[in-house]
């Protein structure tokens, strides 16, 4: 029997516009009428805005949310956190003044948004998500000035530059102490070469050390005494890989990466934009009913709601 639901939302419970289709709302809120699978996004943007989808999400959502790839876990009916593991001011600092020696842009994510410098807007694709929500993405005239006045949590950081800026910078990054930093990705922007060529620029992004999708739902399933086999993940990218590892149905998208169909129990007929997420959990659903008539002990009244248990944990956050 399923318990919860972990689902990720770029290309995945979103379509390419930011929004829900309406055919993954109703299916998932009829799985946890149902059946009292519980659904938690687990996305790397920030908190404000996983909770602005979950807002629009309706009432199914109201539990649990993993934020900025599980650095934050919070309680939605509460607002408090279950997991606040964002960088500790000494290390913001020590990251500042390596990009500033360097000649490094960065950016960084608090729990409502990212954060980036004005002078470099223009490498930025826009992101409908920010309209979508009516704000404006917070650019800042001088980054280095704001981010020393900050007062408020910090849990990602990312440092910009060419392939081979990132290679200068790495072993000064690697001995900042308790930073877990991820591979180099790479970034398509809107800038042109000389030639007239699209620009491909780089990227590590920065978090505390032992922080993935994994552990954080794993520690919220633990919270909520959910085994491994009860939880379904829903991914399409690079790091709902680590959600596979803790998830005992994985699905992949339509328009996933080949690598996590390959390591999906399920890929998806349909992609993000035709409700994909909606037409799969209604195969879920038939499957849980057919159990059902078979034993009725697993109806969703007898399955756990998500106020299952009132066990706080610690407040991970490390001043």
């Amino acid at each position: 029997m399923y318990k919860m639901l972990v689902l990720d939302l770029d290309g995945t419970l979103l379509d390419d516009y930011k929004e829900i289709p309406e055919k993954n709302i109703e299916s998932i809120e009829k799985l946890y009428d149902d059946f009292g699978v519980i659904p938690v996004i687990a996305t790397a943007r920030p908190l404000g805005v996983a909770r602005y989808i979950a807002n629009k999400g309706g009432r199914a959502f109201q539990t649990y949310i993993i934020a900025t790839n599980g650095a934050i876990v919070s309680d939605m009916s509460t607002g408090q956190y279950l997991i606040n593991r964002s960088l500790r001011p000494i290390q913001i600092e020590r990251l500042v003044e390596l990009c500033k020696e360097k000649g490094l842009e960065y950016e960084f994510m608090t729990t409502e948004c990212e954060v980036a410098d004005a002078k470099y807007s223009y490498r930025r694709v826009v992101d409908p998500m920010y309209d979508n929500m009516g704000i404006p993405f917070n650019y800042q005239a001088d980054l280095e000035k704001y981010i020393k006045s900050y007062q408020d949590m910090i849990p990602l950081f990312a440092v910009n530059g060419t392939e081979e800026e990132l290679e200068s910078c790495y072993p000064e990054l690697a001995c900042i102490p308790g930073l877990q930093i991820s591979s180099k990705c790479t970034r398509t922007t809107p800038e042109r070469d000389s030639e007239g060529k699209i620009k491909t620029l780089a990227y590590h992004d920065i978090m505390q050390e032992g922080v993935t999708k994994a552990s954080a739902i794993k520690i919220l399933a633990d919270h909520l005494g959910i085994r491994k086999e009860e939880i379904i993940a829903i991914g399409d990218g690079g790091n709902d890989i680590e959600m596979f590892e803790v998830a005992g149905l994985k699905i992949a998208m339509k328009n996933g990466t080949e690598t996590l169909k390959r390591m999906a129990d399920i890929v998806t007929l349909k992609d993000n934009n035709q409700g994909g997420v909606g037409l799969i959990i209604d195969s879920i659903h038939r499957q849980l009913e057919s159990r059902s008539r078979i034993n009725p002990s697993i109806q969703g009244k007898t399955v756990i709601k998500p106020a299952i248990k009132t066990k706080s944990l610690n407040n991970e956050r490390e001043l």
